[in-house]
């Protein structure tokens, strides 16, 4: 109940609306059946829904109307299967040690650097592939670590641009990859971690999230690691269970499970005591570009939160269920996210409104992919998807919508376009909350064509011929010509020689 409150609060007190149409109706003369009006609507952002009217008795809709997509089509060779045969086998025939022994492969966590891929098995072997320009990878290799394999937890990857690292509960391991050499070297002070955690390394400090531990910020020198700070239950709230963190610029915000998300300044390396989001039970969070989105994962169903980062806090625009579906990683894109779930993916529209969408764009469509770990960022067009048993390369698409109107008979049609969208050229652009609704009024001069179908094929073939002719004339009297010539050089030859003989 709390929710839906808060979520009517932001949409009554946060939502603005700036009003937009054309000065005059445009009008666009066609000929009927041959021409076609099409525009993108990129100007006005994401297309929240959409309605076109139309002047008068028309039998048919002469306008077709596309809304914002994204394409994420897989490049073929960039497809690496690291643990191809386990994806041939029917599990059914395998005995039990035999599953065990192949899931042991598996892939369990990943780190991109420099448009170097890593990719980590459960056993410690490494995989790295570089990736270049175009849709394949290269310079592949594979290495094996020196680890400790008893009862290894939490196993992770990790890098600060020029080292890799490996930790899990009870080790810390700092290695590099040249020439497709490993060097590794353990840290020898390593203590070991109790509880879930994550681990990642930001302008030379390394930052360990515990759950009801806290954070503690660690620094490495050498082959050893020292505690700079310690940020503990105090520092936050009375009961404390951080499980989840995203990074964008300066800030650090952490999802705490039975509180919200707190923000910690990575420059400072001081928690922003003035910045909290009340949104308890999440155990996933994501940020790009302000938008923030948080996941709360039920028995059998995730629910979707999402909302704009405003000074001190948010505004939330939107709560969706997802049915049958745990959602357990995200990768947002500018307009959409992936929201990734095995074996079912939904690509999720972003910035929508519930009651102002088209209930097609607020479903989301799915991506059926299976065994999806994360997708990362390669370039402005590629991402990477890691697998559980490899990695591709997908080319990432996002189209603008787009209009397009062809009238079949000769008069003049009036066509009115209404639509709410997240920007219009009016808009106030500083406000986050501010959406359009918008009036595009066409008048389509339709013109019939000069001739029928019959009547235009038989102009062109009297063309075709007409040309024929010309060009059977033109040739014939270069043939005339040249034989004239020929003729009057052999009469001129012969007229020297006779010359030639007399003298």
């Amino acid at each position: 109940m709390f929710i839906i409150t808060q979520f009517l609060f932001v949409l009554s007190n946060e939502i603005t609306w700036t009003n937009y149409s054309f000065t005059f109706p445009q009008f666009v003369p066609l000929v009927a059946e041959k021409t076609v009006f099409s525009r993108s609507l990129e100007e006005f952002g994401q297309i929240l829904n959409i309605s076109i009217e139309y002047d008068g008795d028309m039998e048919e809709s002469i306008c077709k109307f596309d809304y914002q997509s994204i394409t994420l089509d897989r490049q073929p060779e960039s497809l690496i299967a690291l643990v191809s045969d386990m994806q041939q086998i029917d599990i059914d025939t395998m005995s039990t040690e035999e599953i065990q022994q192949g899931f042991s492969h598996e892939l369990v966590s990943y780190a991109i650097s420099n448009r170097n891929l890593i990719l980590l098995e459960k056993k410690g072997t490494i995989h790295h592939m570089y990736y270049n320009i175009g849709a394949k990878f290269t310079n592949q290799s594979t290495h094996q670590l020196i680890i400790l394999q008893n009862g290894n937890e939490n196993q992770q990857i990790f890098t600060d641009n020029e080292n890799y690292y490996y930790v899990d509960h009870q080790q810390l391991i700092r290695f590099t990859i040249k020439d497709k050499m490993l060097e590794q070297t353990k840290i020898q002070n390593w203590k070991k971690v109790n509880g879930h955690f994550k681990m990642f390394i930001n302008r030379g400090f390394v930052y360990l999230i515990n759950g009801s531990k806290g954070m503690r910020i660690l620094e490495l020198q050498n082959n050893f690691i020292i505690q700079v700070n310690k940020f503990v239950i105090e520092d936050f709230h009375q009961d404390l269970n951080l499980v989840d963190y995203a990074i964008e610029g300066d800030w650090l915000y952490l999802l705490d499970f039975e509180n919200g998300v707190f923000r910690f300044n990575l420059t400072s390396l001081q928690l922003d005591k003035r910045f909290f989001i009340a949104q308890k039970g999440c155990s996933i969070i994501s940020v790009r570009h302000n938008q923030i989105m948080l996941i709360q994962q039920q028995l059998l169903h995730s629910e979707v939160y999402e909302g704009r980062i405003v000074d001190n806090g948010w505004g939330m625009t939107r709560m969706k269920t997802v049915a049958k579906q745990i959602i357990r990683n995200i990768q947002q894109f500018n307009n959409f996210a992936l929201l990734i779930s095995n074996p079912t993916n939904n690509m999720y529209q972003k910035h929508l409104l519930d009651n102002f969408s088209d209930p097609y764009l607020s479903k989301g469509s799915n991506l059926h992919q299976m065994e999806f770990l994360g997708m990362d960022k390669l370039d402005e067009e590629y991402v990477v998807g890691i697998y559980r048993y490899g990695a591709a390369i997908y080319f990432a698409q996002e189209r603008t919508a787009k209009i397009s109107c062809q009238a079949r008979l000769s008069q003049q049609n009036r066509v009115t376009i209404h639509l709410n969208s997240t920007n219009c050229l009016n808009k106030n652009q500083s406000d986050a909350f501010n959406y359009c609704q918008s009036r595009l009024e066409y008048v389509f001069d339709v013109h019939n064509v000069l001739m029928s179908q019959q009547e235009e094929d038989l102009y062109v073939y009297l063309c075709i011929l007409a040309l024929s002719i010309i060009m059977g004339l033109f040739l014939a009297i270069i043939f005339v010509f040249r034989r004239y010539q020929l003729k009057k050089e052999k009469i001129d030859y012969l007229r020297k020689s006779k010359k030639g003989l007399q003298s």
